[in-house]
């Protein structure tokens, strides 16, 4: 009983495993996330610089080759995009004694200029020192912007500062000259954001954004801000510029994205307003993804303050200093987002993340953070007080990695399978993750949704599918390979197979018979499989506790039949076929030429299906007599009639045609009278005898006329028919005077058919005689109208051959005339006739066409001459022709006889 239940354990299956979907698009219930479009990573040279442990950052700016980094402690750092600095050759720069409030680059890369609360701008080299200065001011700049062509020659190397007013600093030849773009009062608030764009200047202040245009010194458009400025005040949550292509500005300020296209030519132009739409947290970051054509994404970076609303955020940002939010319990979470914009008011968001890694301070607000990008290089970075952060596009990996972790396992494999080349080498190949999908429906208890992956991730790989059976068979869900597992291309080892065929023995018997009827025996093991299934019927056969063993045990006893086939053993396949009552042992026995093993057992496939017994029987005729056929079920006479039946249809058996005609009149009396007239080889005395005992009136009939005996046919159809009808048609087919007669007398005793048959039977007796045979004394009913009638035809009758005599006559006078007037018809004879036998003319001429000689010659009223030579030489050669009949003519005859 142990070892039993150690198998059980070892190939056991949970039937109870889950019920869902087979198909591929099941998957977590719960819906997953917006899929993340960037993975965020610290600076890989970060870890280099002793700096960035002990520094606090206050602002950064991009070019395309460096990131300048401004501090509290008024020091700026230059490095290169993955975080590293050669300070030996780009030392960090002092240009401020206070925090680093702004930092710009110039297009080139060679010029930073920089701000702070020390009332200084300056402009520092990199590289280069020609247009290096500080200009001191009498105000703490707020902004500053260099000019798009600032190292240009003769362009003046300008650049502009916004704090109440925008000036504008234009190089002359000792030093720069200050002028106001815009003049601001202090209502206006502070210009906390200023940026440049071939000729157009934005710069916003609390009053709105506003666009100068260079030339024209005039604002083109105002755009005003749509959130309370006095409760999320500029220093807290400052304006952020973006310029796009064909002069587009994109502002993003508080929790409102602004997109602000200027449209017209110089000195025409004016701003339109493409979308305006509010976000769910405080901007402190604005860049975008370029996509074809004139589609674009924006890529915002900003803080979600706490609070459900926006009223409840702009409360804690508008009552927090920097003294009371070391005690304030307010917490803000740095996000990111990507959001394709639809309409005016409307946007689509395509990716949210949240970044949890980064350690924000408790009074962190949105001017403390700083996101910028280089869309076109797909790099964008994020800056907190203490922390620089790149935000790298997701890549293939990253992608599979994500469906793989919220169980999307379809997107995840397919685009694994897109990538196949890229990441052949790598965690997330094809390969892994077909298996990591597999491992992750098994742990869902999904076995079955597994299965159904299995041919799409395995193909054609033997290794895979091998690993599969092997996670299956540990998971004990081997039975649901059955369906999905391959017989070739690829081949697997024979142990694969066996895994599931034993597991289907122990827990689904009818997938088990299935794949032993359906796989081929050069998979598996026989023998091994054999043992198996015998041990495991005796055990069912023990067992008490399995429900329908009776049916259990037979399926696997089929089973084990086809075993033994495959092994060739096959007196035990019949003997467990025949105890099974199987009916594919007639198959078996066809497909082997078995015959000989079971002629001996003819009853009992008789008793499993007697037409293809009987079909057996026929088709092995040569080794199997029928005389001992019919012993052997000489106690089933319905199988002895089938048999004959089958036998006799292919002309053979004509030895039991006597037993046939006694076994169709036990048994199937509707095919005696068939039978009886398509056979000749019975006994016709035996067989009417039978008929009569039995009281078959038609077989009776039918018997009688065969054996001659036409008068005791009539008499007997008369009596039992009463149907003169019948009789009648009798006697037509017949067509025997005599018959007619006696059946004249027959009818006397039944007068009510006499005057029916007085009207058939006159085509065929004389009426005298009809009238002689009328009985006496008997009233017969429509008799004067059958007389009538008789009488009538015999009239038409006489009639008609009168007509007919007469109308001979005239043929034969109109055709004796025709031959008397074609035998007095003369038949010519010339010069050029020639005899119809050797084809010569009749009389030889000379050059003067006057005859010299004229043989004798015979002339036939049909038109032909011959030489009498000629005709008396052909009549001796075929001494067949009589003399005075032309040999011509004769000659046609024939050919048409023929």
């Amino acid at each position: 009983m142990d070892e039993s239940n150690d198998k059980e354990n070892e190939f056991g299956d949970s039937f109870l495993e889950d019920s869902g979907d087979i198909t591929r698009t099941t998957e977590d219930e719960d819906e997953a996330p917006l899929e993340p479009r960037f993975k965020y990573e610290r600076l890989e040279g970060e870890s280099t610089l002793p700096f960035m442990k002990t520094a606090t950052f206050t602002s950064i700016d991009l070019h395309d080759k460096f990131i300048a980094i401004g501090t509290a402690s008024g020091l700026i750092y230059i490095l290169d995009h993955h975080g590293y600095g050669n300070f030996d050759s780009v030392p960090p720069l002092k240009p401020h004694r206070c925090a680093v409030s702004k930092l710009k680059f110039d297009e080139t890369g060679s010029y930073i200029l920089s701000c702070a609360n020390d009332s200084k701008l300056v402009v520092s080299g990199i590289g280069n020192d020609k247009l290096c200065c500080t200009v001191n001011i009498q105000v703490m700049p707020k902004s500053i912007c260099f000019s798009p062509d600032f190292i240009r020659q003769q362009s003046g190397h300008c650049f502009i500062m916004g704090e109440r007013n925008l000036v504008l600093y234009e190089k002359r030849l000792f030093q720069y000259k200050a002028s106001n773009l815009y003049s601001g009062s202090e209502r206006d608030g502070f210009i906390h954001c200023c940026s440049w764009n071939d000729n157009l200047i934005a710069f916003t202040n609390d009053t709105g954004t506003r666009v100068y245009e260079r030339g024209t010194e005039k604002i083109l458009t105002s755009v005003q801000p749509t959130h309370d400025v006095d409760r999320v005040r500029s220093s807290r949550c400052p304006p952020k510029h973006m310029w796009m292509s064909e002069n587009t500005l994109v502002i993003g300020w508080a929790d409102t994205v602004t997109v602000l296209k200027i449209k017209g030519n110089e000195g025409m132009r004016k701003g339109e307003i493409h979308h305006i739409f509010h976000v769910s947290m405080f901007i402190s970051g604005i860049s975008y993804l370029p996509k074809n054509g004139s589609d674009y994404e924006l890529f915002l970076v900003g803080l979600q303050m706490e609070g459900e609303d926006f009223d409840d955020c702009a409360s804690v940002m508008s009552t927090m200093t920097t003294l009371t939010a070391m005690e304030s319990s307010a917490t803000a979470t740095l996000k990111t987002c990507v959001i394709r914009p639809l309409g005016l008011k409307d946007y689509e968001l395509q990716s949210e993340d949240e970044i949890v890694n980064i350690r924000l301070s408790t009074h962190t607000l949105p001017y403390m953070i700083h996101g910028l990008g280089i869309p076109y290089l797909s790099t964008y970075f994020i800056l907190t007080t203490k922390q620089i952060i790149m935000a790298v596009p997701y890549g293939p990996e990253d992608g599979i990695k994500w469906r793989l972790q919220y169980k999307l396992y379809t997107e995840a494999f397919e685009m694994a399978k897109e990538h196949a080349d890229m990441l052949a080498k790598t965690d997330v190949s094809p390969k892994k993750v077909g298996r990591k999908i597999i491992e992750g429906y098994l742990e869902s208890k999904k076995a079955r949704v597994a299965a159904s992956w299995l041919s799409s991730i395995c193909g054609d790989c033997k290794e895979e599918w091998e690993w599969a059976v092997d996670r299956f068979h540990d998971a004990k869900m081997s039975t649901l390979l059955g369906d999905v597992l391959p017989d070739s291309k690829p081949r697997l080892d024979p142990s694969a197979y066996e895994k599931v065929l034993l597991a289907s023995l122990f827990n689904n018997v009818k997938l088990f018979r299935r794949l032993v009827q359906t796989w081929s025996p050069d998979l598996y093991m026989t023998s091994t499989i054999i043992d198996q299934t015998q041990w495991r019927i005796q055990q069912i056969s023990k067992s008490e506790d399995i429900e329908d063993v009776e049916e259990v045990e037979k399926i696997l006893m089929d089973a084990l039949a086809h075993l033994y086939l495959y092994e060739r053993k096959y007196e035990s396949a019949l003997k467990i076929l025949m105890i099974c009552q199987d009916f594919q042992i007639f198959n078996v026995i066809d497909k082997h030429q078995l015959f000989d093993l079971v002629k001996d057992q003819i009853s009992d496939l008789m008793n499993i299906n007697s037409e293809r017994a009987l079909r057996l029987l026929l088709d092995n005729a040569d080794s199997v007599e029928p005389s001992f056929v019919m012993a052997k079920i000489n106690g089933q006479p319905k199988l002895q009639l089938a048999y004959l039946t089958k036998l006799m249809s292919r002309n053979e058996g004509i030895e039991f045609a006597d037993k046939a005609v006694q076994l169709y009149a036990d048994h199937e009396k509707k095919k005696l009278l068939p039978f009886l007239k398509k056979n000749v080889n019975y006994n016709v005395t035996k067989a009417r005898k039978l008929c009569s005992d039995r009281g078959f009136v038609e077989e009776t009939i039918f018997l009688l006329a065969k054996s001659g005996n036409h008068y005791e046919a009539v008499k007997m159809m008369v009596r039992e028919y009463k149907n003169i009808e019948k009789v009648i048609a009798y006697c037509k087919d017949q067509n025997d005077r005599d018959l007619w007669i006696h059946l004249l007398e027959v009818v006397a005793d039944f007068p009510t058919h006499f005057s029916q048959l007085i009207i058939e039977a006159s085509n065929c007796l004389d009426p005298i005689l009809i009238m002689d045979k009328l009985p006496d004394d008997v009233d017969i009913p429509n008799l004067s109208e059958a007389l009538e009638k008789l009488l009538t035809d015999f009239t038409n009758y006489v009639e008609l051959q009168q007509c007919c005599y007469d109308s001979t006559l005239n043929d034969l006078h109109v055709l004796t005339n025709n031959l008397m007037l074609a035998s007095d018809k003369s038949v010519s004879v010339s010069l050029m006739t020639r005899c119809s036998l050797c084809s010569q003319v009749i009389m030889n001429t000379g050059q003067d066409m006057i005859p010299r000689k004229f043989n004798d010659i015979k002339v036939f009223k049909c038109g032909h001459i011959f030489h009498l030579t000629c005709s008396a030489s052909e009549i001796d050669r075929r001494q067949m022709i009589e003399d005075g009949i032309c040999i011509a003519c004769s000659d046609n005859s024939d050919h048409v006889n023929v």
